[in-house]
C-alpha cells in the first residue's frame, strides 16, 4: 500500500537496540548472522523486518526483501559496534538522544494501537482493507540485469549502428560459450554461474550506471521499463539469458536473476498502515482522545514542576 507512510528514522534507531539487547534471544531458532560473535536469530530479523514502516519495505521488497535488508543491517551493525567499543553510546547527548527515539517509539505505537483503538476500531480497519483491494494488490516483479551497447554516439564509447550490435552479439556468444551445462546440471547452480559471469561482461561492457554493479537494475515492474525490454524481461524464465533486444536505448543482453508473481497483501500485513492512515483522517478525534488521557493521568498521579529550576 504504497501511501501509507511511518517515520523512517524511528525504524532505523531501534535496529541496533534489538541485537544488542537481545542478542541470544529464542537459541533455537535458526541464526541469519553472527556479526564478532554476535548472533541475529531468524527471529530477531522478521521483527526488525516486520518493524519497518510500509514504504522502506516497499523499497526493501524492490532491492531484494529480506536479504537486502540483512545485508544494510550488517554493515551498520559493524559500525555501531565499533561506536560502542569507543564508548561513544556513554556520551551525555547520544544518551539523551537515544532515550528520545526510544520514549518517541513508544509513544507513538502506544498511541496507534491503543489509545486511539476507539477511533479507528479494528471494525474500521477492515472496511478499508475490504472497500480498496486495488491499493493491496503487488503487481507481477523480476530482479533483472542488463548489458547495453549504445550506437550512433548515443553512450559513452563511438559506435556505429553495426558496431554495437555485433559487439552485443559477441558479448552473448561469450557468455554462452562460459554457461554450457553437462545435462542433469542443477538449474539454481547453472544460474548462479551464468549470473557471476553476466555480472563480470556487465562491469566490462555495459555502457550505462549499473555496469558499475553487474548491470543489477534490482526489482522492477513491467511499467517501469521500456515496452520492448519488458516484453522480453517478463517472457523470459528465472535463470535465463535473452537474445539481443533492440529498444530506443540500444542494444541489450537480458539476465532474470528472480521473478516474483503477482500478489495480494494479506489483511494482517495492511492492517498497521490502514490504521496509520485512517489516524491522519481522524487527527482531530485522536488528538481529543490523547488529550483526555493526559488530563486524567495528571489528576490520578503524582506531579511536581519546578519551573524556577529551568536553564537560562
Amino acid at each position: 500500500m504504497k501511501r501509507f507512510t511511518v517515520t523512517a528514522a524511528l525504524a532505523l534507531l531501534a535496529l541496533p537496540v534489538v541485537a544488542q539487547q537481545q542478542p541470544h534471544q529464542d537459541p533455537g531458532k535458526k541464526p541469519v548472522a553472527v556479526i564478532n560473535g554476535e548472533t541475529v536469530t531468524q527471529q530477531q530479523l522478521d521483527r526488525m523486518y516486520d518493524n519497518l514502516g510500509t514504504r522502506m519495505k516497499a523499497n526493501y521488497e524492490k532491492a531484494g526483501g529480506k536479504g537486502a535488508f540483512l545485508e544494510n543491517y550488517v554493515a551498520k551493525r559493524l559500525v555501531i559496534q565499533e561506536a560502542l567499543k569507543s564508548g561513544f553510546d556513554k556520551k551525555p547527548e547520544i544518551e539523551a538522544e537515544l532515550m528520545a527515539a526510544r520514549e518517541a517509539a513508544l509513544f507513538d505505537r502506544y498511541v496507534r494501537d491503543v489509545v486511539a483503538a476507539p477511533v479507528i476500531t479494528d471494525d474500521e480497519v477492515h472496511k478499508y482493507y475490504d472497500e480498496h483491494p486495488d491499493e493491496f494488490h503487488t503487481a507481477e516483479t523480476v530482479k533483472v540485469r542488463h548489458i547495453i551497447i549504445m550506437p550512433n554516439g548515443s553512450g559513452p564509447k563511438p559506435h556505429t549502428e553495426e558496431e554495437a550490435k555485433a559487439l552485443i552479439v559477441q558479448i552473448a556468444s561469450d557468455l554462452r560459450s562460459k554457461t554450457v551445462f553437462p545435462a542433469g546440471t542443477d538449474p539454481d547452480n547453472a544460474a548462479r554461474i551464468m549470473l557471476s559471469h553476466f555480472a563480470q561482461a556487465a562491469q566490462q561492457f555495459s555502457e550505462d550506471a549499473s555496469g558499475a554493479v553487474g548491470g543489477d537494475l534490482g526489482w522492477v515492474e513491467r511499467g517501469q521499463l521500456d515496452a520492448q525490454f519488458a516484453d522480453a524481461a517478463f517472457a523470459m524464465k528465472k535463470g535465463a539469458l535473452s537474445g539481443v533486444i533492440q529498444t530506443r536505448y540500444g542494444y541489450h543482453l537480458i539476465f532474470v536473476e528472480d521473478r516474483r508473481p503477482a500478489s495480494i497483501q494479506t489483511y494482517d500485513e495492511a492492517k498497521s498502515g490502514i490504521r496509520e492512515f485512517l489516524m491522519t483522517q481522524h487527527a482531530a478525534d485522536v488528538v481529543n482522545v490523547v488529550t483526555k488521557l493526559t488530563n486524567e493521568l495528571r489528576q490520578s498521579s503524582k506531579v511536581s514542576v519546578f519551573p524556577e529550576n529551568l536553564s537560562q
